[in-house]
């Protein structure tokens, strides 16, 4: 709201209004009229906005301005050393043409992909494997809780080993250069692993927003990030859809359920997604639940042979081996994304919708879920009357 506003005087009146309301709150509270834990609510989050204002306008300008220039800081410069020393040890087994999709895929270097590789990873609904995100640090924390799980157990033994997933995760963020998505991503299982260690849920809507307040608090233009929007979607979607799709079919067979889990996960992910999509890029791929079960299982495996060579790049033999594993990867994987663009009809584009479209899109996807949860038709009906208001506009 700082950024939008630089108003003193709608800070001070976002501060009455809070004030207001509390005051409304205690009214209320004292004579019992009904509960108002939500209106108490809304005047702490008034207040919030108010300080936030406040705070933005006299003191943080001067440091976003200083932090989004080109100057990185003497960390930053050290971290890009670190990866450009680890994509010289690539260069040395994988081809020069395999190198810029196994940077992007591994440690979130995409400045050297060509346009093209990058507009047919976008026109299949694949661009996400390109872009370090939560499937990236969700396949390294794998590897990370495997081979923790080869100590024996003992509790100290345990902790200590959540611990150091916990800092290899913030170190692979910060050679990636902590983009929102990877921050976000160590952050959420960072969580995970606390949550192991003490032994709690371990993941849930909680602790996705907690990971949200975090980052914010941070850096509070993470909030017009693309990245930042897509990812929470995504998350926030499959923690809510996931389970309801899941359970449409049971299967017995492992490939079945593994293929349903794909595909469950798949479209969970693109009910969040998919108004931020029409809305930034203006256009939708056909056949993206077709590339996702091409570019996951090429992004696991790929992300596994690379950190295979890094840590085997000192035997030679072995070593090159994996490099042509690399290769025959990052070949197919960009053959087949090649294939899915020059299918018929592989994205309808041209898709142009407002503001108001997008958050009418999600208000019918969060009443379309509470309905599925309640069973109450008001849900429902919000949802449809929402849909005619939005061909109606449309029509106009």
């Amino acid at each position: 709201m700082g950024w939008l506003f630089l108003s003193d005087t709608l800070a001070l009146f976002f501060a009455i209004t809070g004030l207001t309301v509390w005051l409304i709150a205690l009214f209320k509270e004292r004579y019992r009229l009904y509960n108002n834990r939500h209106i108490k609510g809304i005047a702490i989050t008034l207040l919030f906005i108010a300080a936030g204002i406040g705070v933005y306008n006299n003191t943080l300008p001067l440091s976003f301005e200083k932090e989004h220039t080109n100057k990185h800081s003497t960390l930053e410069i050290k971290a890009l050393q670190i990866r450009e020393n680890l994509i010289e040890i690539y260069r040395r087994y994988v081809s020069d043409e395999n190198i810029p999709i196994l940077s992007a895929i591994t440690l979130g270097k995409k400045d050297e992909i060509s346009k093209e590789t990058k507009n047919n990873f976008s026109l299949s609904g694949g661009s996400h494997v390109l872009a370090v995100s939560g499937l990236h640090v969700g396949i390294i924390y794998m590897i990370l809780l495997w081979l923790a799980s080869l100590l024996p157990y003992r509790r100290w033994l345990f902790v200590t080993a959540h611990i150091s997933v916990i800092l290899c995760l913030w170190l692979y963020a910060f050679i990636c250069g902590l983009p929102a998505s990877v921050v976000r991503s160590s952050l959420m299982f960072s969580l995970v692993s606390g949550a192991f260690i003490t032994e709690r849920q371990n993941l849930s809507l909680n602790s996705v927003f907690v990971s949200a307040f975090i980052m914010l608090l941070y850096k509070p233009l993470y909030l017009f990030d693309i990245g930042f929007q897509l990812s929470y979607s995504a998350v926030i979607s499959i923690l809510l859809f996931y389970p309801k799709i899941s359970a449409l079919f049971a299967f017995k067979n492992k490939i079945l359920v593994w293929v349903w889990g794909m595909i469950a996960v798949s479209v969970a992910a693109q009910i969040g997604t998919l108004p931020l999509t029409l809305f930034y890029f203006h256009k939708m791929p056909v056949y993206s639940l077709l590339t996702n079960f091409l570019v996951i299982p090429a992004a696991f495996f790929i992300i596994y042979s690379g950190a295979s060579l890094l840590a085997l790049n000192w035997w030679n033999d072995v070593a090159e081996y994996i490099g042509r594993i690399i290769n025959f990867l990052t070949t197919m994987l960009q053959e087949g994304v090649r294939t899915i663009v020059e299918l018929p009809y592989s994205v309808i584009d041209g898709i142009y919708i407002m503001p108001c479209t997008v958050a009418a899109l999600y208000s019918i996807i969060i009443s379309t879920w509470f309905f599925i949860e309640t069973k109450k038709c008001r849900f429902l009906q919000t949802a449809l009357c929402l849909i005619i208001s939005i061909q109606v506009a449309d029509l106009i």
